[in-house]
């Protein structure tokens, strides 16, 4: 892991590379653990939809960012829910980072890569339209998933193809398409697929957080911007 974190330090992209058609001079961090109202479960997407829009209102030259190991209160449901030996636990902890853009954002690829999984997983609340790519950089093996996708992103590749960096992966999705979210773009890193050829997990149960931190690092450490 830290010649990873060492290979991603010294190689990282600005997000403008992520999303080069999205104007922004900076990324604000956002902490959906403490800033939700604890009024709300924000299950909608209209309730989502409000809170972003009045952050992203206020601060209109920011590309908003969140969710790496944060605790969302949107997975306190019996999907996510684990119990064993008398005791519950969801699985609530965010792996990823989220990107809150509006849908038909074009969506570029950071590094060179070759497509893995390309998947529809049209679920509730899942990624919807999903995309991975294996990179081989810097003498490491990782991976990168792009979740929320629209459909018509995946017409546009076929598994298996090898992306150039800062080439078009797809659009953000509208929620009726992408799982039913507030548009935005989920961006995870992995360290191993752990046999998944379909999808990924994107939250994890709280008692496990120290292997997932392993699995899925800290998506900051590709990019040059602090968030």
């Amino acid at each position: 892991m830290e010649e990873f974190k060492t290979m991603a330090r010294n190689n990282a992209v600005s997000l403008h590379n992520l999303f080069p058609k999205t104007s922004f001079s900076e990324v604000l961090k956002i902490d959906m653990a403490t800033e939700l109202s604890p009024d709300s479960t924000y299950d909608t997407v209209v309730e989502l939809g409000y809170f972003i829009a009045e952050i992203q209102q206020k601060n209109p030259h920011a590309l908003l960012a969140n969710g790496y190991l944060e605790r969302r209160k949107f997975y306190t449901t019996e999907a996510y829910k684990r119990t064993t030996a008398n005791k519950s636990e969801y699985r609530n902890i965010h792996l990823g980072t989220d990107f809150w853009v509006p849908a038909q954002t074009p969506v570029h690829t950071p590094f060179d890569g070759k497509i893995i999984i390309l998947q529809d997983n049209n679920f509730p609340k899942d990624y919807g339209p999903t995309l991975v790519l294996e990179h081989h950089f810097g003498g490491q093996l990782f991976y990168t998933l792009y979740g929320h996708l629209s459909r018509e992103s995946l017409l546009l590749h076929k598994k298996g193809k090898m992306l150039q960096a800062d080439e078009l992966i797809g659009f953000i999705g509208k929620p009726e398409e992408n799982g039913n979210w507030e548009p935005h773009l989920h961006f995870q890193i992995l360290m191993d697929l752990l046999g998944n050829a379909e999808n990924f997990p994107g939250v994890a149960f709280p008692s496990e957080i120290e292997k997932w931190k392993t699995i899925c690092p800290n998506p900051s450490l590709l990019f040059v911007e602090d968030f």
